[in-house]
């Protein structure tokens, strides 16, 4: 055992499963927990997700086996949908999952309320970046945190060390997206589709021009991060868990990362040779070019930090196992540095241009092609304009070896344990008083009363309930009662299928206060639109009121809350707008001003609204995203489509940071829509040219 291993605490490491055979697959590669969506209300719509039934047979798994599982409800809802998020919750109540990772401050003030046993965990979606973010949450009821992904280790070392109480939960793997996770409106704006709502587009990995520059580029695809060894610096300092990302992908990248994760994590190094061909085959899964992203210094448009963006090419890559050193009409001679073998998959990249290609010939024969070794394969030339040059690398996207097969799914449904006390009279036999009529008579051979009844109840056949703890009470008068046992069979079918009857009935029940809450767009009326009201960080004057958006990012807290101070001892009467939900800790400390929440604070149901109002009594209103319908943000006023901490002219062009004025603007067009892209002190705001620009 390595002194990492016996001086540290342990770290949870939780792996994304976007189907069962994703959670089975990364339970076998050494994940202590996985995390998944159900068929509705998940940020990940696409994955496969799990039914009832599934999640069921998951949780039966990992309690046989040591293993957490984590149920995501973290999209936006709207009160109609509110109602249909309950019979969600009862179900996840009757299973008991090790915690329901949430955005919505009203499903999160709804099972505060209606569903306390769930353990509330905040979601990345919540834009957490700042230890205000993380005790307001606390205040909330959340027991853990997701944190943004856009923390460097520094920073998430102070958050830990003035948050000791709650459970931190940071990404270490897998696509970053270049907006902040609950900010980014790129999908929504552009397509209709929203992010919020588990309805991505990911505008950020499709193609963009910048008159500026006059280039076309993916000015936005991030690399995704891997940072490898690095993992056990945050052991060190006791995060609580540490995250994969990846729902969308399948069994292999689960199983994997798992075991590349789970070996670092019991101490073994990166060089060792059993993590190396864990890591080789977790990036042949899927990998982009990775990055350690925000880890060093957090500011990713510093001089001297590593580029974070994929500007020429958005996806899978894999690992390198060659360069070209000349390309044929329909082959190429390649010098290959790692051993491939036909039927594995291969990529070329060649400037703004690529292709993917199975390896199907190898001239002389051969199967397969060894490492340091030169060959000549089939290549798709006819898919460059230009052929690639001498020393192009070759990409390796998929081994035909690394196929996973099916696991067995055959796994015993979960029951919920039910604690039954079982009550012999005279006359009749009553479980939990539910009661049946029999005659009770003295037995011919007596038997443990106690281990009949064990048998016969465990037997629950398919009622969603089993025996828990087992309490007779004889009040008969007879010393040994004899019970037939198709009397008890009878009592036990009626007895389950009343506790099923109930629990089936409690799915479709409505919470009186859910169903009859106003809409949350009745919070908005004394507010002005939200387009007058410009960006944020600016007081602007209609009427006779003064109003203050805030920016949802706040990476210097204590400064921006000196800065508000000021502000509001200046102006007494200033109505200022919170966008995170760390400014709801400042802003109940000033009691005399007036507050309105913003549009990335959503409030798109009556239940966040009431939670909010309910934290700040001085809230007047909100501006609610109407999300079912494309572009109807709140009046005609367009939110940003990204906000982020990677600086555009650093990543995305590749200019240098050198002499930088770090306040840029440029002209962004795709499909024949323009963009303005702000880029000031290494923050990316771009926004539509139809919306106001600050």
């Amino acid at each position: 055992m390595t002194d990492f291993v016996s001086s540290s605490h342990k770290c949870e490491l939780a792996i994304p499963a976007g189907s069962l055979q994703c959670a089975l697959y990364a339970f076998k590669g050494g994940a202590d927990a996985v995390y998944l969506g159900m068929k509705s209300f998940s940020a990940r719509k696409g994955a496969v997700n799990f039914s009832f039934e599934d999640v069921r047979k998951l949780k039966a798994y990992c309690a046989s086996n040591g293993k957490k599982f984590y149920i995501t409800l973290n999209t936006i809802v709207n009160d109609r949908e509110m109602k249909e998020v309950i019979p969600i919750l009862r179900q996840l109540e009757y299973i008991q999952p090790d915690g329901i990772i949430v955005q919505d401050l009203g499903i999160a003030k709804v099972m505060r309320k209606y569903f306390p046993s769930l353990p509330l965990h905040g979601s990345t979606q919540l834009a957490v970046h700042t230890i205000n973010g993380v005790k307001e949450l606390q205040n909330l009821g959340f027991s853990r945190v997701v944190l943004s992904r856009e923390l460097s280790f520094d920073e998430i070392k102070e958050i830990r060390e003035a948050c000791p109480d709650v459970e931190l939960k940071i990404f270490i793997h897998g696509a970053l997206c270049y907006g902040f996770s609950g900010l980014c409106m790129a999908s929504q704006c552009i397509t209709g589709r929203s992010a919020n709502r588990g309805a991505c587009a990911q505008i950020c990995r499709t193609w963009f021009s910048c008159k500026e520059t006059d280039s076309d580029s993916w000015l936005f695809s991030m690399k995704d991060l891997c940072l490898g060894d690095l993992v056990k610096r945050y052991v060190e300092i006791g995060i609580d868990s540490m995250k994969v990302e990846g729902r969308m992908k399948g069994p292999d990248y689960a199983y994997w990362t798992a075991r590349y994760y789970s070996l670092l994590l019991e101490g073994k190094e990166e060089r060792d040779q059993e993590v190396q061909w864990a890591k080789e085959a977790m990036q042949v899964s899927f990998s982009r070019e990775t990055t350690t992203g925000f880890f060093p210094t957090g500011k990713a448009g510093s001089t001297g930090s590593q580029n974070m963006v994929s500007s020429a090419d958005p996806g899978h890559r894999g690992i390198q196992v060659g360069k070209i050193d000349k390309v044929l009409a329909s082959k190429a001679i390649i010098r290959f540095t790692k051993p491939v073998a036909v039927r594995d998959g291969l990529k070329v990249v060649s400037g703004s241009q690529s292709a993917s290609f199975s390896l199907s010939h190898i001239d002389g024969g051969k199967s397969f092609i060894s490492e340091g070794e030169t060959a000549t394969i089939n290549f798709p030339t006819s898919e460059f304009e230009r052929k690639p040059g001498f020393g192009t690398p070759v990409y390796c996207i998929s081994r035909h070896n690394l196929n996973m097969a099916l696991l067995n799914e055959n796994i015993p449904l979960f029951k919920r344990p039910v604690d039954i006390t079982v009550e012999i009279k005279a006359s009749s036999l009553s479980f939990n008083g539910f009661e049946c009529q029999m005659e009770v008579q003295e037995a011919k051979n007596p038997s443990d009363l106690t281990s009949i009844f064990t048998k016969v109840l465990e037997a629950s056949d398919k009622s969603y309930f089993t025996l828990g703890k087992l309490t007779v009470n004889n009040k008969s008068g007879i010393e040994h009662p004899f019970l037939p046992m198709s009397v008890l069979k009878q009592a036990r079918r009626d007895f389950y299928d009343k506790l099923d009857n109930e629990f089936t009935e409690t799915l479709d029940a409505m919470i009186p206060a859910i169903a009859t809450n106003l809409p949350a767009a009745m919070a908005n009326n004394d507010l002005p639109s939200r387009k007058e009201l410009g960006l944020w960080g600016t007081i602007v004057e209609i009427g006779n009121e003064r109003y203050l958006p805030l920016s949802p990012l706040m990476f210097n807290e204590n400064q921006e809350m000196e800065k508000l101070d000021a502000h509001l001892k200046d102006n007494p009467n200033l109505i200022v707008g919170l966008n995170n939900i760390a400014q709801l800790l400042w802003a109940k400390r000033h009691p005399e001003a007036s507050f309105f929440a913003d549009v990335f604070l959503y409030t798109e149901n009556s239940e966040a609204y009431s939670s909010l109002k309910s934290e700040l009594p001085n809230l007047i209103g909100s501006y609610e995203l109407d999300e079912d319908t494309p572009f109807n943000f709140v009046g005609d006023f367009k939110p940003p489509l990204f906000i982020s901490r990677v600086c555009m002219r650093h990543h995305g062009l590749g200019l240098s940071c050198k002499d930088c004025s770090r306040n840029n603007t440029y002209h962004l067009e795709q499909n024949g829509h323009k963009y303005i892209a702000s880029c000031k002190d290494c923050i990316t705001v771009v926004q539509s040219c139809y919306s106001p620009v600050k």
